[in-house]
């Protein structure tokens, strides 16, 4: 399975996808929700490297980026946090934890 979208529509739906699947960002710009993502199960991903990571994301131009699952319990923080969050927010709450590897604390 592999889902290509931006890092907005991946967001609204996050909570409907599986969280074992694996998210990949486009490694060609700063992170933002017009960001390219691509969603992949990795038990599904045959080719690997010497690491034993998927080929595929990195010759399509993705890096690695963030799991699903750590990405619904950023949405979910935030909204515990502030429910009436904006997506400069998310955005921020995302990139704060891709960054720190913590979630944001937010002061409403």
């Amino acid at each position: 399975m592999r889902i290509e979208s931006n890092l907005n529509n991946v967001m609204i739906d996050v909570d409907s996808l599986e969280w074992n699947l694996y998210a990949y960002i486009d490694s060609s710009a700063a992170i933002s929700m017009a960001s390219l993502i691509l969603i992949i199960n990795d038990d599904e991903e045959d080719a690997r490297d010497e690491n034993d990571e998927p080929t595929y994301p990195p010759s399509k131009g993705y890096k690695s980026f963030l799991s699903v699952a750590d990405l619904q319990s950023i949405k979910s923080n935030l909204a515990q946090q502030k429910s009436n969050y904006i997506d400069s927010e998310l955005l921020e709450a995302v990139k704060y934890y891709y960054e720190n590897d913590a979630f944001v604390q937010v002061n409403s």
